[in-house]
């Protein structure tokens, strides 16, 4: 499994071969141009949407695992089971969402 920064290294090394080849294509070859440049864009977006992928920051990664400590703490406070198994889940999720 390759990080984002090694997928986007990849990436760039393959649209820059499709470049290339697109630029050493003949300009009367429309569909194989077609389908580089076509490579080239899909290779662009990737890789824009893995820069604009921001990982969370300190205080929301801390204000969420304060909001599961709340959580667990209601779970042991609130005396219906519905609200105990709730509260659990939620603790659950955002103890994950803030380690991910």
């Amino acid at each position: 499994m390759e990080t984002a920064d090694e997928e986007i290294e990849r990436l760039e090394v393959e649209r820059h071969r499709y470049s290339e080849t697109f630029k050493n294509t003949d300009p009367a070859d429309t569909v194989t141009r077609a389908h580089l440049q076509s490579e080239m864009d899909r290779r662009t977006a990737r890789i824009q949407e893995l820069q604009q992928h921001q990982p969370l920051g300190f205080f929301a990664r801390w204000g969420l695992r304060a909001a599961a400590i709340a959580a667990v703490w209601g779970a042991f406070e609130f005396g219906p089971w519905w609200v105990k198994v709730g509260l659990g889940l939620l603790a659950a999720f955002l103890v994950f969402y803030s380690l991910g």
